[in-house]
């Protein structure tokens, strides 16, 4: 395995046992069987690695992205979004809890917002995806549309990952569907 994959893994693994702050670098590298001068040959700081981990989330969300730019018909666009969304609370929970535990830091939000700047082109593609995607649905206002729906949806990830299995999931994807098709 390449170095710098078995750092992040590392580094992943180490964060989700000790969180952020109770993470060094010495922890990482340990973890990777690695010395710590190595792992500064791969990133200049710890937060680089949440940097890292931002764009990751991010072109995991190109699928999302590209359905968004292609599928004709708003109705399905919002579907697939809302589904997309909610699904991988199912497929990659621990992964997400991890994410949302990083991105409440203050760090975390640094490295977000880093992550925004350096990757602004997709970030915008994004968001103008999502634009028009309400504006094809009529929306008045788009932005804030997508806001509301990026709200309740963080807001049911985060409950989600709060009560797991007990979580009436598919009932709340069914509801915010109901909402937005006639």
């Amino acid at each position: 395995m390449d170095t710098r994959v078995s750092l992040l893994k590392a580094a992943l693994k180490v964060f989700a046992a000790n969180g952020y702050h109770g993470s060094s670098v010495a922890d990482i590298a340990k973890e990777a069987n690695v010395s710590k001068a190595l792992f500064y040959h791969y990133f200049d700081s710890k937060n680089d690695l949440l940097v890292i981990f931002a764009k990751q989330r991010l072109e995991e969300w190109t699928p999302l992205i590209e359905n968004l730019e292609t599928i004709k018909d708003p109705q399905e666009r919002i579907v697939f979004l809302i589904d997309f969304v909610l699904s991988e609370l199912e497929t990659r929970s621990d992964w997400l809890r991890f994410l949302y535990m990083l991105y409440l830091s203050t760090e975390g939000i640094t490295a977000i917002q880093e992550a925004m700047q350096k990757y602004k082109a997709q970030f915008d593609r994004l968001f103008t995806a999502e634009r028009k995607l309400y504006q094809d649905l009529g929306y008045t206002d788009p932005e804030m549309e997508a806001t509301y729906l990026r709200s309740v949806l963080q807001g049911i990830s985060l409950e989600y990952l709060l009560s797991g299995k007990n979580y009436p999931l598919q009932a709340m994807k069914e509801k915010i569907i109901k909402r937005y098709l006639p």
